[in-house]
């Protein structure tokens, strides 16, 4: 259980043997005996900084990582999400300059949302996708909304999907209308994992009138809450 308590000093950044036996309380040569018993097992390594993860975690790390089939850890989330809100709900990743949808939630709409798991769009046409671009640069979201309209698009309509997409990215929420005059309007929020990269995200999608009848607010928290939840299954911490 020592070499674990020592696991868990390391995650946060490297640390001295000094200081590993000052915060759990252990001799300085029972620190240095079980620290490097560790680096010979690769689960350490010796940086000019002190101990630090070593190979072998972070090959478990990515393994894990790889693994870990998100759509189905998040599969009850979004279940309750859309009970609690009433509005279908979705998850998706990025494919390049486009968004797949995985996975997908009915509500109790009279009206659903046409999209279904499998689809693919441009990524910076929905508000799911949106959110799978909250981290891009300003340029690149140029780029992507340009594509998205296929140059369609004057430079003041860029300039206003910028500054949304800046105060989307300041509030972690994507509060997405369509522009494919359908109606639809969404809500969506990236779900990051234990890198802190963005690797999924999820949404609540239906007709914008259900929207102007129920508390905005409570369904953003709802979304924001769920994507929480996901990235923490995910090892996000935030």
């Amino acid at each position: 259980m020592r070499a674990l308590d020592i696991l868990d000093e390391v995650i946060a950044g490297p640390i001295k043997a000094v200081d590993i036996a000052r915060k759990l309380g252990m001799s300085k040569t029972t620190a240095h005996r079980l620290a490097h018993a560790l680096k010979s097992r690769d689960y350490l390594s010796i940086t000019p900084d002190g101990f630090a993860l070593g190979p072998k975690l972070l090959q478990l790390g990515a393994l894990a990582e790889s693994q870990t089939d998100l759509v189905r850890l998040a599969r009850p989330i979004l279940e309750a999400l859309s009970a609690e809100t009433g509005f279908c709900s979705f998850a998706g990743q990025r494919e390049g300059d486009w968004s797949r949808h995985l996975d997908r939630v009915n509500g109790r709409q009279r009206l659903r949302v046409a999209t279904i798991p499998g689809d693919v769009r441009p990524i910076a046409e929905t508000g799911l996708g949106k959110a799978l671009l909250l981290d891009e640069g300003e340029e690149s979201w140029r780029r992507l909304y340009v594509a998205a309209r296929a140059g369609h698009v004057t430079e003041a309509e860029i300039q206003r999907w910028i500054d949304r997409m800046r105060d989307s990215r300041r509030r972690q929420i994507v509060d997405h209308d369509s522009e494919l005059g359908d109606g639809v309007h969404s809500i969506a929020a990236p779900v990051r994992n234990a890198k802190g990269r963005i690797v999924m995200a999820i949404s609540i999608a239906g007709a914008a009138q259900y929207y102007a009848e129920t508390d905005t607010t409570r369904l953003i928290a709802a979304v924001a809450r769920s994507a929480a939840d996901i990235s923490a299954l995910a090892g996000y911490a935030s």
